[in-house]
């Protein structure tokens, strides 16, 4: 009996071995998790504050020298001295309708149209930049003195296909003009102007800014020549903007170009359609946010530089867009508007309310699932010094030998507690150290009883 029981005392020991191997490994793999965890929050620390290069936008301006394009020119410089982040890049291009063609083709980025300029669906807003007003120009002798007195003088319209020529037909349409009767000639507004100014038209039509250089040109070319000139009122601009909603109504103020001689002579009612800086949906929204960023908060700078710049705006929701916000847009004008987490204080509160009631009850379970480990892991402790105690009194062999198998079946049901986290790795260690030592003592008796 004393060598059968004595023969299992290495398996026991492979087993504690083996344990305490399992609980090494366990320790090692937590060590390499959290040093990977560390090096990797580390990197991406790294990355995202690293040396980035400016954001560059193409911007489709419209002809060069416009107020769109002098405008866009201005809002370039003051990106340049104002942000790290963004660049701009000004292009000169036909109208709105080629802005339109080249956004879809990714040529460029961002774009200034009209409102009432045909869009596909991936265009978004930027933001509301000034209105282009109707204006139609006469020489005060042309016997002319409402729109439909256009069928009695010669008048110069924008170039074919332009939003202008289109523009001068909405007005047309809406007041029934016979297109046939009429004596118009398509061409660019400096030939119209100085055809105006030495009498071989009547009549210009334009659609532009009042700060239009060349506009305001044409007024200080007819003073300097003593050429008195005067405005049209477009009467219905209501009844024209109830069935084109893009188009809206003006008023070109008395007084408005010449001052001692004020042109026009009175306040004259228009219509007028806004132009709009719009982008594709798929650019950087961080891109579009810090654009707009630099228009709104830099806006008296851009209009010490170019006076235009004091109507831009933010598109008015409310009465409905030509185009959706671009999200960074959005995201720009939403600056001031409560968080998420400022709407919903009262309910987050309670959340993290009953979270922590959770994880308080929680960590109460685990301190007493723990408690319970450590508790039974005593218990074992105190049977191996009863066995240990038992050893040293015992006076014949085969008492140690039963004290073996005792010590045998002990570090067993040790095992299998270890196995099913009824006991922790650490007290297992403790454990097995005291395992080893009433072993010892075991084998020192039974030495001394042989001898």
């Amino acid at each position: 009996m004393s060598k059968k029981a004595a023969s299992r005392v290495p398996i026991d020991t492979a087993a504690v071995n083996a344990a305490s191997q399992q609980g090494k490994s366990n320790r090692l793999f937590a060590f390499i998790a959290l040093f990977i965890l560390a090096i990797s929050s580390v990197g991406g620390w790294l990355w995202l504050n690293r040396e980035q290069e400016p954001y560059t936008l193409t911007i489709g301006a419209g002809p060069f020298g416009s107020d769109a394009f002098n405008l866009l020119s201005e809002v370039r410089q003051v990106v340049l001295r104002h942000s790290d982040e963004l660049r701009l890049n000004i292009k000169s291009t036909r109208d709105g309708s080629q802005n339109i063609a080249l956004l879809n083709k990714g040529e460029i980025d961002a774009a200034v149209i009209r409102s009432d300029t045909p869009v596909v669906a991936d265009v978004r807003g930027v933001a509301e930049l000034y209105p282009d007003v109707f204006q139609i120009i006469v020489r005060d002798d042309a016997p002319a003195f409402t729109v439909t007195d256009l069928t009695n003088i010669q008048i110069s319209v924008p170039e074919y296909g332009s939003d202008g020529f289109r523009s001068f037909w909405v007005i047309g349409d809406h007041y029934d003009l016979p297109i046939d009767q009429m004596r118009w000639k398509a061409e660019p507004f400096n030939i119209g102007a100085k055809k105006l100014l030495s009498g071989q038209i009547d009549a210009l039509f334009t659609v532009r800014s009042l700060r239009d250089m060349p506009l305001i040109r044409l007024f200080e070319d007819a003073q300097l020549k003593s050429i008195k000139l005067r405005y049209l009122p477009i009467a219905q601009a209501e009844a024209i903007a109830l069935k084109r909603p893009f188009l809206t109504t003006a008023n070109i103020p008395k007084g408005a170009f010449t001052g001692a001689t004020p042109v026009p002579g009175h306040d004259t009612p228009t219509s007028a359609v806004k132009r709009i800086l719009v982008t594709r949906a798929d650019v950087d929204p961080e891109a579009i946010r810090e654009l707009t960023r630099i228009m709104f908060e830099n806006r008296l700078d851009l209009t010490i530089r170019f006076a235009l710049a004091s109507a831009i705006s933010a598109p008015d929701e409310t009465r409905g867009l030509s185009v959706p916000l671009h999200e960074g847009a959005q995201a720009f004008y939403n600056r001031d508007q409560p968080s998420f987490v400022q709407e919903n204080a009262e309910p987050l509160a309670l959340g993290v309310t009953v979270l922590t009631l959770l994880l308080s009850g929680l960590f109460a379970l685990r301190s007493r699932f723990v408690s319970s480990q450590k508790n039974k892991a005593d218990i074992y402790n105190y049977q191996l010094l009863d066995i240990q105690k038992q050893a040293m009194l015992a006076d014949e062999a085969d008492e140690l030998d039963l004290l073996k198998v005792d010590l045998s079946n002990i570090l067993q049901t040790v095992v299998i507690a270890l196995d099913t986290d009824e006991v922790t790795d650490e007290s297992f260690q403790s454990f097995s150290l005291l395992w080893d030592a009433v072993r010892e003592t075991i084998n020192d008796r039974y030495r001394q009883i042989k001898t």
